[in-house]
């Protein structure tokens, strides 16, 4: 927990020492107008302003010996004018003092939550494989918001309270001592009894606070999952399911911040009790004492401030318990190790990449700990077209991923023109290669901005030769403004076809000499895939390719095809050398082409 503090102090707090700086400050003298002004002006001014002939002479004139030589309207002004010019002082100390703290609160919020966001690209896939996006989304979004949320209601009270109470205590004790009543000092239990409840509930307050805050990021999940799944919730009649499961997750959600509130509301009546107490036993004490009126006074001020100082800090503070838990849900995301960095002193790839390729001695495991690839030996000269086949699960995506460091070789090293993929930054490796996957995933926005997404700053002339490359201008004049046509979120607007032709005129525009095809066709229909594959095949022409096929038929093309079974590489030459000599290859074939014949037939 302490190295945790120090690195949030050290990362988010530091830049804005001097906003720090100002708040202290400032509270200092909010907080010593409120907790010593009003007590010392009740215990010394007014007894200026009440003094009657042949009374005995007022303390502050025995303490300011100079008072006696003033006029009598004199002293009864200034004395009179003390308590607005302290609370003039009070309030413009509140006032800048509240300002800042929000303005310190919100830097540190955003400064924050960009550093969360940030980290999240920079982790590794498998992070985000591993996790519920609903969750990871809830925390960068509900768990940021709620901070914001509770800083924005306590930041005024953050740094004033406690200052307060302290300025406040000190007065009330060096009230004691000038009265000379030293059995009053009991009263100071009773401030240790007001505690109690901010330390205990303070405790529970996080906890509750933390389990609803993971009930949300559930919640946040099964609407997420729910709503991108509607098809097959409605295909499968899993309404009722999907109900029950929102309805529990939701109940779960209510039952803690029920605690949660009854925690946070149990303090205030305790506070108050304890204080209501303290006055009493201060006032009976006063009583036995023959204690002056003004000396009560001045005490009960005293007393009143110290308690309402930490009735108002305690609230502040189990708020800011209620904040950890989602701030311990974001410190979890940063304090995730990035297992795929950049190296330390990067090395550049030669100012011509050719996209030569060497796979050396590979094995690699996910965190099950068993190899999905075995022991990969492979060298792929630059400009051929390469195939990947074999049964589900036996390496072949798994095989393509890791030349774009989606994921690092458990053993030995993945070359591109001699260079090893780890001693070159993620970004100049990524700028060597287009990938096309199965789910062609389009960005919100126009149809023209997803296909510049392949290369910043490409020039309109270079996106019109991409859209035309890849055949996008055969469906833009179904499309309402064309190429600046608004698309929906994953490109909603366009078929799967068109979808595709998008993400392949984004790749030529990109124009890098490695190519990924990562079952590119699987998700469209026969007739859908002939018209793509051209494009496809005009698409790799020229560049390495790696072809991840689910359909023998999108490999006519390949120079050579790579047979994979339980993470091994068990064929590797063209067609009819592997039709041959490799019985999976030639099985996997068969099969396929019995299927394409019943289709046919049908």
């Amino acid at each position: 927990m302490i190295k945790r503090i120090s690195k949030f102090v050290k990362q988010f707090l530091a830049p804005h020492l001097f906003w720090l700086g100002i708040s202290i400050l400032t509270g200092i003298v909010a907080a010593a107008a409120s907790g010593m002004g009003v007590p010392f002006i009740v215990k010394f001014v007014f007894p200026v302003v009440f003094h009657q002939s042949g009374q005995p002479e007022p303390e502050l004139m025995a303490l300011i010996p100079s008072l006696r030589d003033v006029p009598a309207s004199s002293l009864l002004l200034m004395a009179c004018a003390s308590l607005p010019l302290i609370f003039v002082i009070r309030g413009l100390a509140l006032w800048l003092n509240s300002v800042v703290v929000n303005i310190l609160g919100l830097r540190i919020l955003e400064g924050l939550r960009i550093a969360v966001f940030h980290h999240v690209q920079q982790l590794p896939l498998a992070f985000l494989e591993g996790r519920r996006k609903g969750d990871i989304v809830s925390r960068i979004v509900a768990d940021s918001q709620n901070v914001q949320e509770v800083l924005s209601h306590i930041s005024n009270d953050l740094v004033k309270q406690p200052i307060t109470c302290v300025c406040a205590l000190f007065a009330f004790i060096y009230l004691l001592i000038s009265v000379g009543r030293w059995e009053i000092f009991l009263v100071i239990l009773f401030i240790a009894l007001a505690a109690w409840p901010i330390i205990t509930f303070g405790k529970r307050i996080s906890q509750k606070a933390r389990s609803a805050q993971d009930d949300l990021g559930e919640l946040n999940t099964v609407v997420q999952q729910n709503l991108e799944t509607q098809r097959e919730v409605r295909a499968y009649a899993l309404e009722e399911r999907q109900i029950a499961d929102f309805d529990s997750v939701s109940e779960g959600y209510c039952r803690n911040t029920v605690k949660l509130v009854k925690y946070q509301r149990a303090i205030i009546p305790i506070m108050e009790s304890v204080t209501a107490l303290a006055l009493s036993f201060l006032l009976v004490c006063g009583s036995i004492c023959g204690m002056q009126l003004s000396d009560f006074m001045a005490l009960a001020a005293a007393l009143f401030f110290t308690f309402d100082s930490m009735k108002r800090a305690g609230q502040a503070f189990n708020r800011l318990n209620e904040a950890q838990g989602s701030m311990t849900r974001l410190a979890e995301i940063l304090d995730e190790p990035n297992t795929i960095d950049d190296p330390v002193n990067p090395l550049s790839f030669p100012k011509q990449v050719k996209g030569d390729i060497t796979f050396r001695n590979v094995t690699f495991a996910y965190d099950t700990g068993k190899p999905v690839l075995r022991n990969i030996n492979v060298h792929i000269p630059a400009g051929q077209i390469v195939g990947l086949v074999g049964p589900s699960g036996a390496g072949k995506t798994t095989f393509a991923s890791l030349l774009p460091r989606f994921y690092d070789a458990t053993e030995g090293s993945v070359l591109v023109d001699g260079v090893d993929v780890r001693d070159v930054t993620r970004h100049d490796l990524r700028e060597q290669l287009s990938i096309v996957g199965q789910q062609a995933l389009l960005f919100a926005g126009t149809i023209r901005e997803n296909i510049e997404l392949g290369r910043k700053g490409a020039s309109g002339e270079d996106i019109a030769a991409a859209a035309d490359s890849a055949r996008v201008n055969s469906f833009l004049a179904t499309q309402p403004k064309g190429m600046d046509t608004m698309l929906g979120q994953g490109g909603a607007g366009l078929s799967g076809g068109q979808r595709q032709r998008v993400a392949i005129a984004r790749a030529f525009v990109k124009d890098a000499p490695i190519l990924i095809l990562d079952e590119a066709t699987a998700s469209l229909d026969a007739e859908s895939e002939r018209e793509i594959q051209e494009e496809l095949d005009s698409l790799a022409e020229g560049r390495t390719t790696l072809i991840v096929a689910h359909r023998f038929s999108t490999l006519r093309n390949a120079h050579r095809i790579l047979v994979f079974d339980h993470g091994c590489i068990v064929g590797d030459g063209p067609h009819d050398v592997l039709y041959a000599s490799c019985p999976l290859y030639k099985e996997l074939y068969d099969r396929q082409g019995a299927v394409v014949t019943a289709e046919h037939e049908r």
